[in-house]
């Protein structure tokens, strides 16, 4: 009998482990959602194990609680909370920035120019999904480039604590498209800096388009916050249901072979 080859198991679990990074990165999740291992597994094409050993991986990181055994959840919307991840992000994405403004050449230069045309392209057509995820993109082409992997995985980490929040606050809020349209002229700026060689005024780029999204987006989340705190729930801006049209599996799906 011809010997078989081993599955990569590991592979599987790893790419699982990241795509559910992804997903919570860009808000995939609602805060207070609940996520079992049968329904994550349904949508990713999987066996319950490779899902199940990811979500232990993000409940160790605080990304997500434990619930039960076969359940974890997205942490609930607290403004401490926010207001500390959003000081934290705009102080280390800003150092990033200023490494990166340094390291800064013209291939670079021209891929941040054409996400943010993919940006404002996205905001035209009304494609929230690709709005986020041009937004991300042009973020982490920068932070990149200072070629600091320590401080990446760091950054990375907090874009993971505060995607549902922002997630959830774009897909809601009228007049959100407008802000991110505003973001892309904060994008061309933060360009123009990097092009002049001019790192602090690109680290106070990156750092003001933090702060104007969390302000854009904090009434809204402090009505909610506050009507929790006060026990009126059923006054409170329902996070969960906005995700509720989401299609899961494609948003999901694991690249072709990955199963």
């Amino acid at each position: 009998m011809e010997k078989l080859t081993p599955i990569d198991v590991s592979t599987l679990q790893e790419r699982v482990y990241f795509r559910l990074r992804e997903a919570i990165s860009q808000g995939d999740f609602a805060p207070g959602a609940t996520l079992t291992i049968r329904t994550l597994a349904a949508s990713l094409g999987t066996s319950a194990m490779p899902v199940r050993e990811a979500l232990k991986r993000l409940v160790a990181e605080k990304v997500l609680e434990q619930r039960s055994n076969r359940s974890v959840a997205v942490p609930q919307f607290t403004m401490p909370s926010f207001r500390e991840l959003i000081r934290i992000r705009m102080t280390i994405e800003s150092l990033a920035t200023r490494w990166a403004a340094r390291r800064a050449d013209p291939a670079l230069l021209d891929h941040l120019r054409q996400l943010n045309a993919l940006m404002a392209e996205a905001i035209d057509r009304g494609e929230s999904e690709k709005v986020l995820d041009a937004n991300r993109r042009f973020h982490f082409a920068i932070y990149a480039a200072a070629d600091m992997p320590q401080l990446l995985e760091i950054i990375k980490g907090l874009w993971l604590r505060t995607g549902p929040y922002l997630g959830a606050a774009y897909r809601m809020i009228p007049g959100a498209q407008w802000h991110f349209l505003n973001g892309t002229r904060v994008h061309a700026r933060i360009i123009e800096a990097m092009s002049a060689g001019n790192a602090d005024r690109a680290a106070n780029g990156i750092a003001m388009d933090i702060w104007f999204t969390a302000r854009r987006f904090r009434p809204t989340m402090e009505r909610l916050s506050g009507a929790m705190r006060d026990g009126e729930a059923e006054n409170a801006l329902d996070f969960a249901q906005l995700y509720s049209g989401l299609r899961l599996a494609p948003a999901l799906s694991l690249p072709a072979g990955a199963k």
